[in-house]
């Protein structure tokens, strides 16, 4: 069951209050992060607009989410990579214990037929 949680965040200053779902820590701990962020730009830039000061973290957040997505896209090509290459291992094994298998059936057949052992000499 989702329970709404209502949480109050402070960003620069002004407090809000937000309806979740999520762990307050988990919803404070952003909040926390956004917040230096702001004033992170806001100490740099003393003349910029607050408005504009929320363009540019968006821009940072949606730019960060993008690569993200681009990593994670990375990451499951490559998985799809190592687990078709570990089929074609898998079935590369089991080509060689078939043939095994059959080099064993058809040593076991010379031996009874009275043939000597492939190691022994002539």
């Amino acid at each position: 069951m989702n329970t709404q949680n209502r949480v109050k965040i402070t960003i620069n200053g002004v407090h809000y209050f937000i309806a979740t779902s999520e762990p307050e820590e988990y919803v404070l701990g952003l909040a926390q992060e956004l917040d230096e962020q702001i004033k992170g730009i806001l100490d740099k830039n003393t003349n910029i607009s607050f408005n504009d000061v929320m363009v540019l973290c968006a821009m940072n957040y949606v730019d960060a989410y993008k690569r993200s997505e681009e990593n994670a896209d990375r990451m499951r090509t490559q998985i799809s990579e190592y687990l078709e290459d570990a089929a074609k291992a898998r079935i590369e094994l089991d080509e060689v214990k078939r043939e095994n298998a059959h080099l064993r059936r058809q040593l076991e057949a010379a031996e009874t037929k009275g043939q000597p052992k492939l190691d022994e000499k002539g």
